[in-house]
């Protein structure tokens, strides 16, 4: 067992944990977001399709995937046993069309559960968690095999965003905010006090420290941005990259291949 997250925000072992993330992310407009993911899988919703989902945790994006392609066969990846757990019970009414593997991203012997190739890969909020961008690449460079020709991958994830394209981003949240709130109190609030606001709510609780050889590590490698990403992916193999849409910190990425 590793370290559940190697900057030490998340506990992915602690069922308690776990289930305060499933409460915190389960809501309509995140399940929109997901079910983007499957309408841009480019398959007949009739067809008899394989779908990796990798970091599936409880089970949100196989159910939207599912529910899209109802003959489609799903394999659910996590490493987290509490993850798995929940997302047995979740997932239980699609019987045998779903099959989980338990293992961890952070070792190339992720995929040692998996046989064959998917039509379609899919992942969302998981990969980063991996913090190292080396790691991502490598498991961009992994999974381009698990990719039958004219399939894809679809990742929705948090981004890493230079200083510069940060700056951007919270300056814009914090004008959304501003506009909010005159719209509830008909006063414009100073910017510098939005921000110290909106500072102390974010603050993420942290359940360790990564180490000095972790951060050094991170820092030795190109940063996991958007740019860098697409072109992670198109270095990996595929034909052709895309982002589908970008909200904040996130970013609905596609990979494709070329039908053989």
């Amino acid at each position: 067992m590793t370290q559940s997250d190697p900057r030490g925000a998340h506990d992915w072992h602690s069922g308690a944990y776990v289930q305060e993330w499933i409460q915190a992310y389960t809501n309509e407009e995140r399940t929109a977001n997901l079910r983007r993911i499957a309408h841009l899988i480019p398959f007949d919703p009739d067809e008899s399709i394989r779908v990796l989902d990798i970091g599936g945790g409880w089970g949100p994006v196989s159910t939207v995937v599912l529910e899209a392609f109802p003959r489609a066969e799903v394999v659910l990846q996590d490493f987290s046993e509490p993850m798995l757990a929940q997302a047995s019970r979740n997932l239980a009414s699609y019987g045998d069309a779903v099959s989980f593997v338990h293992s961890d991203l952070l070792s190339p012997a992720w995929k040692a559960g998996l046989s064959g190739q998917f039509q379609a890969v899919v992942s969302s909020l998981a990969i980063h968690n991996v913090r190292f961008p080396d790691r991502i690449r490598s498991i961009y460079e992994e999974t381009f095999p698990l990719v039958a020709p004219g399939g894809c991958f679809l990742n929705l994830d948090q981004i890493f965003a230079g200083n510069l394209v940060g700056q951007a981003n919270r300056q814009a949240q914090r004008m959304d905010r501003r506009r909010q709130i005159h719209g509830e109190t008909g006063k414009w609030q100073p910017l510098s006090e939005i921000a110290a606001q909106s500072g102390a709510r974010g603050t993420p609780q942290a359940h360790g420290q990564p180490t000095p050889e972790t951060l050094k590590r991170i820092a030795s490698h190109e940063p996991a941005t958007l740019a860098n990403q697409l072109r992670w992916l198109l270095e990996a193999g595929f034909d052709e990259v895309e982002c589908f849409g970008r909200d904040r910190g996130a970013a609905l990425i596609g990979a494709f291949r070329a039908p053989a």
